[in-house]
């Protein structure tokens, strides 16, 4: 798979999500930098970096600090070349409409088992 992203922030605070997310990242993209983080506040440090990852794997749930949220202080203060994928395993319609609205890149739905993670490594890095 060829992508031109290099480096990938995943934002989840579930252990299981995240490292099947860094397991499918590192099946599909070898080459992608995965770094990750279990809060919100985090990512908005993050974000504050000199160089922050490219793009953000967001999820909407997240303890202390809403996904929406997040987006917001990302948008913000690393401005719209930052490329951020909303997931989530509940989808609200108004949710992913507002999150869209906000500038995210998609909202996706959170897959079930190790083979729906490679599909969404795939989807991700394809759009």
């Amino acid at each position: 798979m060829t992508t031109s992203v290099r480096r990938v922030l995943i934002v989840e605070d579930s252990l299981e999500d995240r490292l099947l997310l860094e397991v499918a990242f590192a099946e599909q993209a070898p080459d992608v930098e995965v770094y990750s983080v279990t809060d919100g506040a985090a990512a908005v440090a993050q974000g504050l970096l000199q160089d922050p990852a490219p793009l953000v794997v967001l999820d909407m749930h997240l303890p202390h600090l809403a996904g929406w949220e997040v987006l917001a202080q990302l948008r913000l203060h690393a401005g719209p070349s930052l490329q951020v994928v909303c997931w989530s395993s509940h989808a609200h319609p108004a949710e992913v409409q507002a999150v869209l609205d906000q500038g995210a890149l998609a909202y996706l739905e959170k897959p079930v088992g190790l083979t729906g993670f490679f599909d969404l490594v795939e989807t991700i890095l394809a759009l």
